[in-house]
């Protein structure tokens, strides 16, 4: 499971469920109040093991009705998003310089 690079406290399967399915939202650690962001490395990963089995299955079963391509493509969603918090890896927000000086 992923830790805090400042701090080294495990995040919480949870809180890195929760992140996956709100678009990658940054994690922040328990303990320090550091916040982690998703790598690219990881986000592409997610895209790569989720887009995969899908384009498989729509060439297996492209002959097949929607009741029955449903469950399995539900299944491979469900098996995929409970792995990625495990698989996922985090890097510290680096402080960027605001140009637009706070205006929004």
């Amino acid at each position: 499971m992923q830790r805090c690079t400042e701090c080294n406290e495990p995040f919480k399967w949870n809180q890195l469920y929760k992140s996956l399915w709100f678009a990658f939202r940054p994690v922040q650690c328990r303990n320090c109040g550091t916040v982690h962001k998703v790598a690219s490395a990881s986000r592409l990963l997610t895209v790569l093991l989720l887009l995969v089995p899908m384009i498989y299955l729509s060439i297996v079963m492209q002959n097949f009705g929607l009741r029955e391509v449903i469950l399995p493509i539900t299944a491979v969603i469900a098996l995929v998003s409970l792995v990625l918090p495990f698989l996922l890896k985090y890097e510290k927000v680096s402080d960027t310089i605001d140009t637009n000086y706070g205006n929004r």
